[in-house]
């Protein structure tokens, strides 16, 4: 195991040898330091994790066995949680994991870039301290009670949160010491220090205080200006929940901390590391060359060949990992060298690519919709058993366009596949396609709850991968966990502080000025789902996709019902929307890893996604106008 914990910490962790000799023996000796807190952490993590799926396992054996269950897992589970929100969103940080976009500073010249970088990293510091000092508030308080089935101490809820926010710290130290000079770093200090002065000026003085509205709407462009220029989303959020609360003075501070804690808390939420999980597992067992060849089988001879593979293949891989950036990777890395042999533009590769992750959002164990049901009162079963047609509709339209243009400038093909060989294909696909089907039917007929599904499929898929194709050892099974630990972290931390941001947004009055909108155009649920597909395919783009759904579930979903749309239909179009504005340049993130997958430059690749972009947002449209997609699949499961 330290083999494993090592050679993953080598490839983490910002400067390089440049810039440790630059930073002198100090820097060295202080990066040597963090390496080990790094690995350390990564063992935690390592422990937490294996240990949660344990006594998850061991609840279900319990409660199918014997009918007993566990009373205090659920406060376990909520630690363990934490502690991989925290500590894993602070070892993200480290491994430079955290989605940021940079395009102001991107375009900046060099020496200004340099500020900015330095101004970025300083930002983080300066949140990370102030949300620590919330911490060590908010520790005080739940100090003096304890937990109603442990009866430990309620503090213990505060303390990943106070630790992940120390890492950050101590991490963002690092960054300035090895990836920054020291003269960049001052300018940026002096920048930073001077826009925290302005802060504290207002929280002294009533008098220059912004009502909320105006409040609101600063906080707003202050958090799309940092995300422009390179501070990560989730640190975007907490600098946006900070700068409101100190200039109106509408809570005490400790409210962060305690949302953001919340934020990241649902039992619920457990669901995700262990999907993202199994996901890994799957995928680096293998499974992705089974699928693929299944899907050549199947669609390779139809016109567009390779393109018609990749989107088949797309949809069958969603069914195995919750991440649409994992299987971007999964299929892309497969499909690359093929569709370069056969003579396809790798532009077009990878806009397919792209167009094929948006088009799976609704695919179960779909990560989107276990956060989505987590803030809106939609079945998380339901969403699984609904949310194959809608993709399936948008892979059927996506297919059309892929054969139409294929017309105009014709591609290879595979030769026709025998019955024989589609039988063997098949047969090589069967077990990864089973995993689907057990969370579908585990969670609909009440066999077992999300997370206890979920904690199937990490076993399932070890069992799959160690016993029957014998592609993963002990010491991959513990580079997996890490590696999902620390992915985990990282979109668990995004969650958590998307839990603070609209929280805020929610007292500052957003949910009222949205509603005042929608009765402005006359409560009509056609505009009303119109508008919303633009809103998430915007706002996905910029927050990375999951925040959207965190931010603007909450506040649109009721007004959906009050509409009378049906809730997992609604669901279905935020779901596909948010997909869209992950792979929409020029902000989509997932759109910059299909890229960087296909070897391909965005410039080439934006063009050639256009044409995608607009099947994509036709079946959205064709989703949204008729729910029949959405909820035939319910109605025949007995809704």
């Amino acid at each position: 195991m330290q083999d494993a914990l090592g050679s993953l910490e080598g490839t983490a962790g910002p400067g390089d040898g440049a810039a440790i000799i630059r930073g002198g023996g100090i820097a060295a000796v202080y990066h040597q330091a963090m390496g080990g807190l790094d690995r350390t952490a990564r063992a935690v993590l390592f422990f937490v994790l294996v240990g949660e799926l344990g006594m998850i396992l061991l609840e279900v054996g319990q409660r199918v066995f014997v009918s007993h269950s566990f009373l205090w897992a659920e406060e376990v589970s909520r630690l363990a949680l934490l502690t991989l929100a925290f500590v894993g969103g602070a070892l993200a940080y480290r491994a430079q994991h955290h989605t940021a976009m940079a395009m102001i500073t991107a375009a900046l010249p060099a020496g200004p870039r340099a500020v900015a970088k330095a101004a970025i990293d300083v930002t983080v510091l300066v949140i990370a301290a102030v949300g620590l000092s919330a911490a060590f508030d908010l520790f005080a308080i739940n100090v003096q009670s304890i937990m109603p089935m442990l009866q430990w101490n309620l503090g213990l809820t505060v303390v990943p949160f106070a630790a992940g926010l120390g890492l950050v710290v101590l991490f963002a130290l690092e960054r300035l010491l090895l990836d920054h000079r020291g003269a960049d770093v001052a300018k940026a200090a002096v920048v930073v220090a001077l826009a925290a002065g302005a802060v504290v000026i207002m929280q002294q003085m009533p008098s220059l205080r912004p009502g909320i509205g105006a409040a609101l709407a600063g906080m707003l462009v202050l958090f799309f200006a940092a995300i422009l220029i390179g501070l990560p989303v989730s640190f975007a959020m907490l600098l946006g929940s900070v700068v409101f609360l100190a200039v109106t003075d509408l809570a005490p501070m400790v409210a962060v901390a305690q949302n953001t804690i919340d934020g990241s808390g649902h039992f619920i939420l457990l669901t995700l590391p262990f999907f993202i999980w199994a996901g890994m597992i799957m995928e680096r067992g293998g499974i992705s060359q089974r699928l693929v060849g299944f899907a050549m089988a199947l669609v390779g001879h139809f016109r567009g060949g390779l393109l018609q593979v990749v989107i088949t293949t797309t949809y069958l891989v969603s069914g195995v990992s919750g991440s649409k950036i994992a299987d971007v990777v999964a299929v892309g890395s497969v499909m690359r060298e093929e569709l370069n042999r056969k003579g396809y533009r790798l532009k077009d590769g990878a806009a397919v690519l792209a167009a094929s992750a948006a088009m799976s959002e609704t695919i179960p164990p779909s990560i989107a919709m276990l956060v989505l049901g987590s803030v809106v009162p939609v079945s998380i079963g339901a969403m699984f058993i609904a949310g194959l047609l809608p993709a399936a509709v948008l892979a059927v339209i996506l297919m059309g366009l892929v054969y139409v243009m294929s017309v105009r400038n014709p591609t290879a093909t595979v030769a026709r596949a025998s019955g024989g060989q589609i039988a063997v294909a098949a047969a090589g696909a069967v077990l990864p396609l089973l995993m689907p089907a057990i969370l579908v039917i585990g969670i609909k007929f009440g066999i077992a709850t999300p997370t206890e599904v979920s904690s199937v499929a990490v076993l399932y898929g070890v069992l799959l991968c160690a016993l029957v194709y014998r592609s993963i050892g002990f010491r991959s099974f513990v580079r997996i966990a890490i590696d999902c630990a620390v992915m985990s972290g990282m979109v668990l931390f995004i969650i958590a502080a998307a839990g603070s941001f609209a929280w805020i947004m929610a007292a500052g009055g957003l949910p009222q000025y949205l509603g005042d909108i929608l009765h402005a155009f006359g409560d009509n649920r056609y505009l009303f789902l119109a508008g919303s597909v633009v809103i998430l395919i915007i706002v996905g783009s910029l927050l990375e996709g999951l925040p959207a759904l965190i931010i603007l579930g909450p506040i649109l979903y009721p007004m959906a019902v009050g509409l009378g749309i049906d809730g997992v239909h609604y669901a279905m179009v935020l779901l596909l929307s948010m997909g869209v504005g992950i792979f929409m340049p020029p902000l989509g993130i997932g759109f910059y890893v299909a890229c960087s997958v296909m070897n391909t430059t965005v410039e080439e690749t934006s063009k050639a996604i256009l044409p995608y972009l607009g099947a994509l947002l036709l079946g959205i449209l064709v989703v949204a106008a008729f729910p029949w997609f959405s909820l035939a699949l319910l109605h025949a499961f007995g809704r």
